[in-house]
């Protein structure tokens, strides 16, 4: 499936255009490598206009009743669903999320959360204060006013959409930038948004490079706020650009997460959702778990029946119904993840599965990586310490509750992590001893709109999803209204004022 012979065109000031410089780059299927369609290749140029356009319409966007605000996501939500057959194939073709997966998670995804920000933003309050009784003290969140966007490559379209739905309802416009690689249905959302009614400069959306389009988001001075999801060490590149003007940074990042398997683990549950998570999107998920911690006493059992599970995982074209895995986004991730995979082996870990690049005719020209998984004898190698965003596992076995939580907690990133036990009482209070922003019990990678999603550490710090998301959106502005006969100050005895 290609695109080649439709236009895409940026988002500026309520106008699809063309980059100033006219600029073009290519958008390539992993599965094939080859070509599928051809999209604006912008400039710190096209950044100006974008951020110009946007500063012209914040005041406005500001004072726009939020119930408006709210009819216009659910507009753009009526347009993914209205042109959801479409935009499942652009998903899969550019990035090789399996056509089941795109179809049945990421276009509904994204409509839901256009969906649930459009209604909870309209419950979004600030708060009274009980600080003195000659006085009312209150709190009213307040838009950041431009606040710019960047958006990673493994849910292109959900993913942004997590952002832009939030910025908009609570008063900000916004500058986006998709993922260079998987920018297409972040585009045809820019159709979308002209055809439902948003606003010129309202929502502006610009592709091209990192290093020159996202890094002119970061540093210009009218943006007033970053969210950028991906990568820890990009993130901490743009928290570094951000720094000189002390701009506002909400970062989503990597996660190196950990299930931990007790005895009294439920064994058919946890096989299953352990090749589930492990494998799902290609292991291109900052949720999913990489580590698994598996106590002695159901060491074997599991190990042997994952294995197998994994192995009947159907790997290949990501087009057809049947496949359950598709490539890596582009050929560097394959690359990355085998060389993970040859430092595994030599560190001494055993390959119980995978470890090679298909063969077949239908896969050898992609980025495919087989699942993968090792059993580990040292949590301190590269595959247990580094994010890996591939199909690559190491399973490694504990004698103890507490050789378990130092192992998980021994990691730079702080995201997720699972525990496994019909004993509620003790994962409770072993969770309270987990470094990371989301803990499951008996479940790993359920993640709604609903319910807070983020870290901590080098996982970032910032919440998406949930009423919280808010929070990253709007500062609070602080009101104080005196109702006392005369202010009160702490020299009105020491000066003579008449």
């Amino acid at each position: 499936m290609d695109f080649l012979n439709q236009e895409f065109y940026n988002l500026i000031d309520g106008k699809l255009v063309k980059p100033v410089k006219g600029g073009t780059m290519n958008v390539v299927n992993p599965a094939n490598n080859k070509v599928v369609a051809v999209v604006p290749k912008c400039t710190a140029e096209d950044v100006n206009l974008a951020v110009a356009a946007a500063k012209r319409a914040k005041n406005a966007w500001k004072n726009t009743y939020v119930g408006e605000r709210a009819q216009l996501l659910f507009k753009m939500a009526a347009l993914i669903r209205e042109h959801a057959d479409e935009l499942v194939l652009m998903e899969t073709a550019q990035y090789g999320g399996p056509v089941s997966k795109t179809r049945n998670f990421d276009i509904p995804a994204a409509i839901e959360e256009f969906e649930l920000m459009a209604g909870m933003g309209r419950s979004v309050t600030g708060k009274t204060i009980t600080a003195d009784p000659n006085a009312r003290v209150l709190t009213l969140r307040e838009p950041f006013g431009v606040v710019g966007l960047i958006t990673p490559w493994n849910f292109p379209l959900v993913t942004a959409v997590s952002k832009v739905a939030p910025a908009l309802i609570t008063g900000n416009t916004v500058v986006l930038k998709p993922p260079s690689c998987a920018p297409l249905t972040v585009l045809k959302m820019a159709e979308y948004a002209v055809e439902a009614g948003i606003p010129a400069g309202v929502l502006n959306i610009v592709t091209g490079p990192g290093t020159e389009v996202g890094e002119a988001i970061v540093t210009h001075r009218d943006v007033n706020k970053i969210s950028f999801t991906g990568d820890s060490h990009v993130g901490k590149r743009i928290m570094e650009l951000a720094a000189p003007q002390v701009k506002s940074v909400a970062s989503e990042l990597g996660g190196k997460n950990a299930m931990i398997i007790l005895d009294d683990a439920e064994l058919d549950n946890v096989v299953e959702t352990a090749t589930y998570a492990a494998f799902f999107n290609s292991g291109q998920n900052c949720g999913s778990p990489s580590r698994l911690y598996v106590q002695e006493g159901i060491y074997d059992a599991f190990v042997d029946r994952f294995v197998k599970a994994a192995s009947k995982i159907v790997v290949g074209d990501p087009m057809d119904e049947k496949t359950m895995m598709g490539p890596l986004a582009y050929n560097a991730c394959r690359d990355t993840a085998e060389r993970f995979i040859e430092s595994a082996k030599r560190a001494g870990s055993k390959l119980l599965l995978g470890g090679e690049r298909p063969t077949s005719p239908d896969m050898k020209d992609g980025a495919f990586v087989m699942p993968t998984i090792f059993e580990v004898y040292d949590n301190k190698i590269d595959m247990m310490q580094e994010e890996i965003f591939a199909p690559v596992v190491g399973v490694m076995k504990i004698k103890t509750e507490d050789e378990a939580i130092d192992l998980v907690n021994d990691s730079r990133y702080g995201l997720c992590a699972s525990i496994w036990t019909r004993d509620y009482r003790k994962a409770l209070k072993m969770i309270d001893r987990l470094e990371v922003g989301t803990a499951w019990i008996n479940q790993h990678l359920k993640i709604v709109p609903e319910t807070p999603w983020g870290g901590t550490k080098d996982s970032g710090w910032t919440k998406e999803n949930s009423m919280l998301v808010f929070d990253e959106y709007t500062y609070h502005k602080h009101i104080w209204l005196e109702l006392g006969d005369k202010p009160h100050t702490f020299w009105e005895s020491m000066i003579d004022i008449k």
